[in-house]
């Protein structure tokens, strides 16, 4: 009679077990705020579920607010079935929260705790993990940080930051860089001796005769007297220009004016000239320069064409020689 095995046991059982599948222990420790419940990512890979709350709470409040978000820590252990290893299908096999019922009014976590809102026009991105999609030129964590001297560039653990402008520092690139010694004063650089520039970054020493450059920062009387007698030369120079400009402009509108009254004159005369060398009585009138081209065949007593006249209907025909015949039109001509 040949010896009977034990019924397999229902229960998975930690180890190899040549009986069933293999299933493998694991703990787990997680966070969930609002009432929210652990829970197996795949259940169906899961067994042996056991689960422990804590008997106290964690004291978080909602960020920006004293509101209690009533979390808890929950502890436990499973056991995982192997398959759940050599399967490509399952992303992951943790543990997440479960939310309440009330999750989609508001943007939650993983761990069901209230997300703050975006701030400056920014969203929460479901393809970005629910963090905070942000418009230029804001970045952080909830879009609260302006890039002022720079451009927002992501960085390759997906986060934003700013990248800054030349002679611009810091997280926001709102610290400006003061070169040789200079320190920032109201928003500018007061520059040492001998230094000028928005940056300090001019030698005076190796520009001496160019006084182009202002100079920021607190000054000295002596120095404010500088600056100011030079801004008052600079000034009178420009006033004195523009008059010389406008002087200049009068002057030659004036002697383009004159040149055109000669010429006018000398030409009115030499019409005049023209008409009474040829013997024409003009009677006061200027003559023209189509008179000047008949005046020599009025001299010389050609006359003019007769005006044309509109002949009557018959009249001007009677006065035309007859036609010839085809006869004496196709005649040889005898030249000789």
């Amino acid at each position: 009679m040949l010896p009977t095995r034990p019924p397999p046991s229902t229960k998975p059982r930690h180890g190899v077990d040549f009986l069933g599948p293999l299933w493998l222990s694991r703990t787990y420790k997680i966070t969930c705020c609002r009432r929210g419940t652990p829970v197996a990512e795949n259940p169906q890979l899961v067994s042996n579920w056991t689960e422990t709350a804590s008997d106290y709470a964690v004291d978080e409040k909602l960020v920006g607010t004293d509101q209690d978000e009533h979390c808890r820590v929950f502890q436990g252990t499973f056991l995982l079935s192997a398959a759940a290893l050599y399967n490509s299908s399952f992303i992951s096999y943790g543990v997440q929260c479960k939310c309440p019922d009330d999750a989609a009014e508001h943007q939650l976590d993983q761990h069901c705790r209230q997300l703050p809102a975006c701030q400056n026009g920014g969203y929460r991105s479901q393809s970005m993990g629910r963090r905070c999609s942000c418009p230029q030129p804001y970045f952080g964590e909830y879009c609260e940080k302006l890039c002022d001297q720079g451009q927002v560039l992501v960085g390759i653990d997906g986060h934003n930051y700013c990248s800054c402008l030349p002679f611009y520092q810091g997280e926001t690139c709102s610290d400006l860089v003061c070169l040789n010694g200079g320190h920032e004063f109201r928003g500018r650089c007061s520059c040492p001796h001998n230094f000028v520039g928005y940056h300090c970054e001019i030698d005076t020493n190796k520009t001496k005769g160019n006084s182009r450059y202002t100079k920021y920062g607190p000054q000295s009387s002596s120095e404010n007297g500088e600056l100011f007698s030079r801004d008052i030369s600079g000034t009178v120079f420009s006033l004195v220009m523009i008059v010389v400009l406008v002087v200049s402009m009068y002057l030659l509108m004036k002697h383009r004016m004159q040149v055109q009254s000669q010429y006018t004159a000398s030409r009115r005369d030499e019409l005049n000239r023209a008409a009474a060398m040829y013997g024409l009585d003009r009677a006061g009138t200027t003559s023209g320069r189509d008179d000047i081209r008949i005046l020599p065949f009025v001299a010389a007593g050609i006359q003019p064409p007769p005006p044309y006249a509109v002949s009557r209907s018959g009249a001007r025909r009677d006065n035309l020689p007859p036609l010839p015949s085809y006869e004496d039109a196709t005649k040889d001509t005898v030249i000789g």
